[in-house]
């Protein structure tokens, strides 16, 4: 290992012309100093306890240096840098870092910050904690929310191995997550921008001549993102607990029905009689259902005949379990949570090995190919184990498993910091795997606080972009796993102010609007995405009523009705090509067509014309370049 503390003093000038003043190669955003230690020095840092920190210019994470921290006497030396200046206080921050075990062995490694506020006595803060070894790099990352009134000492700092080990850091960022004044504005901003799409409405008469004049009335029924709630059968009697799920959810979870030990109490002995009688009410009532779980992996939810079973035989109760429940629901479970908090147990794996995770995956897969197939897991969003998720999920994919999903549980206890959350989010969704908050509830007995938790987690989560859905675990005190102070809905049927605020975000997160058709025969709104009902009001006849889907994607969807209801197939503008998408093709099939070197169906040709001039030229070109490049929204034609 070569220590570059004394680096010669020509590479050292040579750097300052190289690297901007700050000393980062990282991302302009991040507030460190040196944070990859590219000046070839630990300048800006220094040792934090009794240990040495040193730069090295073998084995970096990225760039040519990182640090090694040795000769450490207690648990927490690490490297440090002082922060006092540096962050601003009401501001939550993304704090990260790379670290790797110097030899062998696995070690808990944690990022800290040290507060000391108007003389109290110091404050140590655990941002994340995770094991890492010496095979390969690690990140680690985990929200800081600044808090204070008179901060007079504030340090960052990179600890945890036991003393005498040591190791290396490189790449340190701590970047601006969001302020807690204005966090809703910027969410607002997110979902404005990720969960709607601009729409156009027209009407038509029988030689595809625009009406104007007709009166629309259009309802959003159905919502793209997954708003749910667990269901159980010990409720199922009370038809004001169905009608209550009926008003306010569009996905159901079985709280217990569907778990192994509901399905198999003794051995051999199947049954899904309860599973099957709340599916059956789901499918009558249009309602999505996800599939909890296959199995659970910590040793205290197995079936208790399981417990004894192990090799070959745990192996055939685990293929049974699979060969049964997951056809029997096959084409019903949109979703599978494949094998349940796998970061808290190990009862198969220990018995089995490594392997049998990734099996249960492939298998589940296997026998239904359709269904999306999930992780789920607790103390994700609530507390700090994100780094070691993402790890675990990361060695399941590597093993071969292929995962559609990934459930965050979401059970508080304390406040909800939608910062916090959202930078767990951030880091979670470096995966690219899509995200659902799959069991959440708030237990505090101030329903106040209870409701303010509820709109914290609901608008960080819909303002996510990688966010899909989220499941309430259940809504009425009666039942509610965490009794009265968790619930949105009291004992006496009363809808408590946490659930008069779930009430009030369905209602603004659900488009209803009315208008008249404009000379142009069309109508245009700005909606959520779902499905939606469009009652059609034509003078001098019978009205009708039309259902459409507003889908994700660019540019304005368009829906064409005749005036008696006959379905247009709707032009999707600047879709040369018509493969149902606008990009850089479309542009190239237009220039080609231009010169003559192609043909393009009429339908093509129709959704060319940008402009509405009637007619495909160089202007439409233009305009298509413009609308690629985002500097035009809208094509003049649905403006």
């Amino acid at each position: 290992m070569k220590k570059a503390g004394t680096l010669i003093l020509i590479v050292t000038l040579l750097l300052t012309f190289i690297i901007p003043m700050d000393g980062a190669l990282a991302a302009e955003d991040n507030l460190l100093f040196n944070p990859g230690f590219e000046l070839g020095s630990t300048e800006g840092w220094y040792p934090y306890g009794d240990c040495s920190i040193d730069v090295v210019d073998t084995d970096a994470h990225s760039g040519s240096y990182c640090v090694v921290v040795d000769d450490r006497t207690q648990e927490w030396n690490g490297v440090a840098q002082d922060m006092l200046d540096k962050l601003t206080v009401g501001m939550t921050y993304q704090i990260s870092a790379w670290v790797k075990i110097v030899g062998t062995g696995s070690h808990q490694v944690k990022i800290s910050m040290k507060k000391v506020d108007d003389g109290k006595e110091p404050v140590y803060d655990s941002i994340t904690l995770s094991t890492v070894d010496g095979s390969k790099w690690y990140r680690l990352s985990g929200p800081y929310n600044y808090t204070g009134t008179d901060v007079t000492n504030l340090e960052l700092y990179i600890e945890g191995p036991t003393a005498g080990v040591s190791y290396y850091v490189d790449d340190i960022a701590v970047t601006e997550v969001g302020s807690s004044a204005t966090w809703k504005e910027e969410a607002n901003a997110r979902i404005e921008q990720i969960r709607k799409r601009d729409a156009k409405i027209k009407i038509v008469d029988s030689n595809n001549k625009p009406v104007s004049g007709v009166s629309l009335d259009v309802r959003q029924v159905k919502h793209d993102f997954g708003f749910g709630s667990a269901i159980t059968v010990n409720a199922m009697y009370d038809s004001r607990y169905t009608e209550f799920f009926k008003d306010h959810y569009e996905w159901a979870v079985f709280e217990n029905e569907a778990k192994w030990y509901s399905n198999e109490s003794s051995q051999g002995n199947v049954s899904y009689a309860n599973a099957d009688s709340l599916y059956d009410w789901c499918a009558k009532n249009d309602i999505k259902v996800r599939g909890h779980c296959v199995f659970w992996e910590p040793d205290e939810w197995q079936p208790s005949w399981i417990k004894g079973l192990t090799g070959d035989a745990l192996k055939k109760a685990i293929d049974a379990r699979l060969d049964s429940v997951v056809p029997h629901f096959r084409g019903k479970f949109l979703h599978w949570d494949v094998n349940n908090e796998m970061l808290h147990g190990d009862f198969f794996k220990s018995r089995l090995g490594d392997s049998i995770w990734p099996y249960m995956f492939k298998r589940t897969r296997e026998l239904d190919p359709d269904a999306k197939l999930f992780v789920n897991d607790f103390n994700i969003i609530t507390y700090a184990e994100g780094d070691d998720y993402i790890r675990q999920i990361e060695s399941l994919l590597e093993n071969g498993a292929e995962i559609d999903g990934i459930g965050v549980q979401g059970h508080f206890d304390e406040a909800v910091d939608p910062l916090v959350v959202k930078a767990r989010l951030d880091n979670l969704a470096t995966l690219g795997i899509p995200i659902w908050v799959t069991e959440y509830d708030s237990k505090t007995p101030d329903v106040n606080k209870r409701a303010e938790n509820l709109e914290n987690l609901y608008r960080i989560a819909f303002s996510h972009p990688s966010v899909d859905g989220v499941i309430m675990w259940g809504y009425w005190a009666g039942v509610h796993w965490r009794g009265q102070d968790a619930a949105i809905v009291d004992q006496d049927w009363t809808i408590n102010e946490a659930g008069r605020r779930y009430e009030a975000l369905l209602e603004e997160w659900t488009t209803i609007t009315s208008g008249t058709t404009d000379s142009k025969g069309a109508f245009d709104f700005r909606g959520f995405h779902g499905i939606y009902e469009v009652t059609v009001n034509v003078p001098g006849q019978e009205s009708f009523v039309k259902t459409i889907e507003l889908n994700k994607g660019e540019g304005t969807s368009v829906y064409t009705f005749t005036v008696d209801g006959t379905p247009v197939d709707p032009v999707l503008y600047g879709d040369m090509n018509q493969d149902g998408y606008i990009t850089s093709t479309d542009l190239t099939v237009m220039k080609r067509y231009l010169l003559k070197i192609i043909e393009v169906p009429e339908k093509g040709v129709e959704a060319g014309d940008l402009n509405g001039d009637g007619k495909v030229n160089s202007t439409d070109l233009t305009i298509l370049k413009r609308f690629l490049l985002k500097t035009l929204d809208k094509f003049p034609r649905e403006r």
